[in-house]
C-alpha cells in the first residue's frame, strides 16, 4: 500500500499536473534581465539565430546573482549555451546564476537540425560549465523546454551542476527523433551536488538522465523519462534519492551501479523488449519502497550485498543488504505519510509590494522598517529585488502575505539585531493558510542573530534558500523545506517535510524532539550527529550523503533516545577522520551503538537501519 498523501489524484502521465496555466512574470523594479529587451532585443520567433545574443546575457550576469528572464517564445540555437567560470575581466565566478522562463511550454531553447550530429563528440545544448571544485553554488534553472530537434544524435539536452543549493525544476528535455546522447547531465563533472531535480521530464536520447562520480549527492522528485535507447536512469557513483520516477521505456527503467540509491514512490512500465530485462538493475547499494512495474521480466536484478532479488510486479520495500538494528525492531523503513510541497498561488505583479516602495535603498543602513512596512501593507507577495540589503530588525511574517520572494538579494544581518539573541525573521501567523518564504540568500558575518523563528500555526514552507538556524515554538505549524542550506535546525514537536537540505556546521546538524521528521535527500558536511530524535520522535531519512570533512570522531552520526527512526545514506571522507561511531540507540536506559566496523556498515553505507521503539 502506497503510504504517499497525495495532493492531486489521476492517471500516470509524462506531462506534470498544473494546478493552474504558468505564466512567471515579474515588476518592472525586481532586477531581472528581459533578454528580450535592451541591450540583448534576442527575438523568440524560431527562425533567428539568437545563440550570440542569449550568450552575451548569460557573460553578463552570472555570478551577479541576477535572475536571468526568457519571455515565452522559441529560441533558435546553434551552439552551446555555457554559464562561465570566469567574467570578462578574468575573475573567477562561483555560481548565483538563475535562468527562468515565463513557462515550461511556452519557452522553447530550439537547437538546429543536424547541428550537434557526431555522438563520439557530444555536445549540450545549455551547460553550467566545468567548475574545478564544489564552490559553483545556488544556480537555478526553470519554467522551460529543451528541444534537440532532429538529426543531432550527438546532442546532450542540458547538464546542470551546483553545489550546495541549486535547483532544476519544471523543465521538459525532448529529442524529435528520439536520436541524443542524455537528457539531463549530472555526471559530466565531478563534486556536483547537493541539488535538487523536480518536475522534469525527458524523451528520447541514449539515456534520460544520469549521475556519476562519488560526492556531493542529488534529490529527484517527480521526473519522467520515456523512450530512451539504453537506459531510463543511470546512477554511477553518487549517493542519491528519488521519488516518483515514472518511466516507459523498452530498456531498464533504472541502472544503479552508485554507492547508494534511495528509490521510493515509483511506477516503471515496460514495452517492448522489455519483457527479457529487470526494470531495475542494481550492482549497488539500493533501497527501494512502493515500485509497481509492468512489462519487464523482474522488477528487480541485484549483484550487490548478497540479496535476491525481486521478481514483482511490485516492489513493497527492498533492502540490497541486511537491515541493521541495535535492538528489535521491525525490520523496514518508517513509511511516514508524505506530503507534497505546498504552493500558493502566483500573484499579478501589479499586486507585489516591496521594501523599495517604501522608501529603501541600497545603501540604506537598514531596511528593516521599509520590509516591514510592505508586509503589513496587505499584499498577498512581497518581493526583494536584487542586491544587498541590510537587516538590522527583526522582520515579522504576519497578516495577508502567503509569498516572500526574492529575486536574488543577498541580506546582511547588521546591529542591533545581529549581535541579539533573536530572529531575523519571525513567523507570527497570519490570514493565509500557508505562508511561503523562497529565493533568499543570507549573508555571512553573523554573530548571535539566528535566521528562522516560527511561530505560527500557518504551515510555512522555506524554499530555494540559504539561512543559518531554525527554531520553533513547540508545535508550531507544519514546515516544509525544499532545496535549503543552512542550519542547525531545531525541530520542537513539529511535523517536517524536507527534500534537499544541506547542513554543514560542526556540531549536531539536526534536532526532532517529539516531532515527525521525513526527510528525501539530506547532505552533509563536518562532525557531529546529523540527526539526534528524541522525546518519541519519528525521524525517517531516505537517501543522502555524508561528507565527513572534519570531526569525525566528534559524536554519533545518528543518535534516537527512545524515539524511532529508519535512515538510508552513505558516507564519503578524504581526510582519513571518517565517523566511528554510526549509530547511538537508547531504550529504556540501555544504549546500544553500531561501530564503523560493523559489517551492517560494509561500504561506508546504511542501506537500511531500523529502530523503531514499542508503542
Amino acid at each position: 500500500m502506497k503510504r504517499t498523501i497525495l495532493a492531486l489524484c489521476g492517471c500516470v502521465s509524462l506531462c506534470p499536473v498544473r494546478l493552474a496555466a504558468e505564466n512567471i512574470t515579474y515588476p518592472a523594479d525586481a532586477g531581472v534581465v528581459n533578454i528580450t529587451q535592451a541591450p540583448y532585443n534576442v527575438v523568440p520567433d524560431g527562425k533567428t539565430d539568437v545563440t550570440a545574443a542569449i550568450q552575451r546575457a548569460i557573460n553578463d550576469n552570472t555570478g551577479k546573482r541576477t535572475l536571468i528572464y526568457f519571455p515565452n517564445g522559441t529560441y533558435l540555437i546553434s551552439a552551446t549555451l555555457t554559464i562561465p567560470l570566469t567574467d570578462a575581466q578574468g575573475h573567477t565566478q562561483y555560481g548565483f546564476t538563475n535562468l527562468q522562463g515565463q513557462s515550461r511550454d511556452g519557452v522553447i531553447l530550439r537547437l538546429r537540425d543536424h547541428t550537434f550530429t557526431d555522438p563520439a563528440r557530444p555536445q549540450p545544448v545549455l551547460t553550467s560549465g566545468r567548475h574545478g571544485s564544489a564552490d559553483w553554488f545556488n544556480n537555478a534553472e526553470s519554467h522551460f523546454t529543451v528541444d534537440t530537434g532532429r538529426g543531432n544524435a550527438g546532442a546532450i539536452g542540458l547538464q546542470f551542476f551546483s553545489n550546495n543549493e541549486g535547483c532544476l525544476r519544471d523543465v521538459t528535455i525532448r529529442s524529435q527523433d528520439g536520436a541524443g546522447v542524455c537528457g539531463l547531465d549530472l555526471a559530466y563533472n565531478d563534486m556536483n551536488g547537493p541539488l535538487l531535480v523536480k518536475n522534469v521530464a525527458v524523451r528520447g536520447f541514449d539515456f534520460g538522465i544520469r549521475t556519476g562520480h562519488t560526492v556531493n549527492s542529488q534529490t529527484l522528485e517527480h521526473v519522467q523519462v520515456q523512450g530512451q535507447g539504453v537506459a531510463g536512469f543511470l546512477n554511477d557513483g553518487q549517493c542519491i534519492a528519488v521519488r516518483d520516477l515514472v518511466s516507459v521505456n523498452a530498456v531498464p527503467a533504472v541502472v544503479n551501479r552508485g554507492k547508494l540509491l534511495a528509490l521510493i514512490d515509483s511506477t516503471l512500465t515496460g514495452t517492448g523488449m522489455a519483457s527479457a530485462l529487470p526494470a531495475v538493475s542494481n550492482a549497488g547499494g539500493l533501497f527501494a519502497r512502493d515500485i509497481d512495474t509492468s512489462g519487464y521480466k523482474r522488477a528487480i536484478d541485484t549483484t550487490d550485498g548478497g540479496q535476491a532479488g525481486v521478481t514483482g510486479p511490485r516492489v513493497a520495500e527492498f533492502v540490497s543488504q541486511p537491515v541493521v538494528s541495535l535492538f528489535p525492531s521491525p525490520p523496514r523503513s518508517l513509511g511516514l505519510p508524505v506530503r507534497e510541497t505546498p504552493d500558493v498561488p502566483w500573484d499579478d505583479p501589479k499586486t507585489w509590494d516591496g521594501p523599495t516602495r517604501h522608501g529603501a535603498k541600497h545603501d540604506d543602513p537598514d531596511i528593516s522598517a521599509a520590509l516591514q512596512a510592505a508586509i503589513d501593507s496587505g499584499a498577498t507577495t512581497v518581493y526583494i529585488p536584487a542586491g544587498d540589503w541590510r537587516i538590522g530588525h527583526t522582520v515579522h511574517i504576519r497578516g495577508n502575505v502567503r509569498r516572500l520572494i526574492g529575486l536574488d538579494p543577498y541580506l546582511i544581518p547588521v546591529d542591533p539585531v545581529n549581535s541579539l539573541d533573536a530572529p531575523l525573521f519571525q513567523f507570527d501567523g497570519g490570514r493565509q493558510k500557508t505562508v511561503v518564504m523562497e529565493g533568499l540568500d543570507f549573508g555571512f558575518g553573523n554573530k548571535r542573530v539566528y535566521a528562522f523563528q516560527d511561530n505560527s500555526p500557518q504551515t510555512v514552507v522555506l524554499k530555494d534558500l540559504l539561512g543559518w538556524e531554525y527554531r520553533n515554538r513547540p508545535n508550531a505549524g507544519p514546515l516544509f523545506l525544499e532545496d535549503v542550506v543552512g542550519g542547525p535546525f531545531h525541530f520542537d514537536r513539529q511535523t517536517v517535510w524536507a527534500r534537499q537540505l544541506n547542513q554543514e556546521s560542526e556540531g549536531t546538524h539536526v534536532s526532532n524532539a517529539g516531532g515527525q521528521l521525513w526527510i528525501l535527500g539530506y547532505k552533509t558536511e563536518r562532525g557531529g550527529t546529523l540527526i539526534d530524535t528524541e522525546g518519541g520522535g519519528q525521524t525517517e531519512l531516505l537517501g543522502g550523503l555524508c561528507y565527513t570533512t572534519t570531526a569525525g570522531k566528534l559524536a554519533p552520526m545518528f543518535v534516537n533516545a527512545d524515539s524511532s527512526v529508519s535512515a538510508t545514506m552513505g558516507e564519503v571522507c578524504y581526510d582519513g577522520d571518517p565517523y566511528a561511531t554510526i549509530l547511538r540507540e537508547t531504550r529504556g536506559g540501555v544504549t546500544q551503538t553500531l561501530p564503523a566496523s560493523d559489517p551492517g556498515y560494509a561500504g561506508q553505507r546504511l542501506v537500511l537501519y531500523a529502530g523503531c521503539r514499542k508503542k
